[in-house]
């Protein structure tokens, strides 16, 4: 240990283990206490064992070579993860390129790259207000 990190890693890593230990042993203890130890755990174990008998250890083994790929696939997404930066950086260069040809074609460019505005949406009931005030128009003309 020559640095402070090494030092703190070290001392962390102790601590973790010593608290690991004492749960632990407070657990051990506590279950020696009782009148008949462990026997939940027994019961328990016994139920687990009658139901894979019942229901065939395919599901059992099923489970145990989705826990043995997992490291593969975290490896796969490992693997992916710089095609995929490469793509969203290549999706942000076309979007900043598209915006250059928008300044560049002015008026011509506008009309071919839409934009959503809130302030032209009709989330909030605008094509009503709008019949609302033609109808109401035409009743003021014909009074």
């Amino acid at each position: 240990m020559h640095t402070l990190i090494d030092f703190t890693t070290h001392v962390k890593g102790v601590e973790y283990i010593i608290s690991v230990l004492a749960i632990t042993g407070y657990i051990l203890y506590a279950e020696i206490l009782k009148p008949k130890p462990f026997k939940t755990l027994k019961e328990s174990a016994g139920e687990e064992m009658e139901h894979l008998r019942k229901s065939g250890y395919r599901e059992a083994w099923r489970t145990v070579g989705r826990l043995a790929s997992a490291p593969f696939i975290g490896l796969a997404y490992v693997i992916a993860l710089p095609f995929v930066f490469a793509c969203t950086l290549a999706a942000e260069l076309a979007g900043m390129a598209a915006e250059g040809l928008e300044k560049a074609f002015g008026a011509a460019g506008k009309t071919a790259f839409f934009g959503w505005r809130p302030v032209e949406a009709y989330l909030g009931g605008r094509k009503n207000r709008k019949k609302v005030k033609s109808e109401a128009k035409g009743k003021e003309s014909k009074s």
